[in-house]
């Protein structure tokens, strides 16, 4: 019984963990993604051949 509750335990654990890290990681690349610019678009015809 006690190998099942050390067992639970370490899945409880690692599963915050690995929440934490995902929450982590999502900021991080959040913070370092360039700018939207809606001044620069890119080269489109305007009405392209049907």
């Amino acid at each position: 019984m006690t190998l099942l509750k050390k067992l639970f335990k370490m899945t409880l654990l690692f599963a915050i963990g690995s929440m934490v890290a995902g929450v982590v990681s999502k900021a991080k690349k959040s913070k370092n993604a360039a700018p939207v610019s809606f001044d620069e678009w890119p080269s489109v015809p305007r009405n392209p051949e049907e």
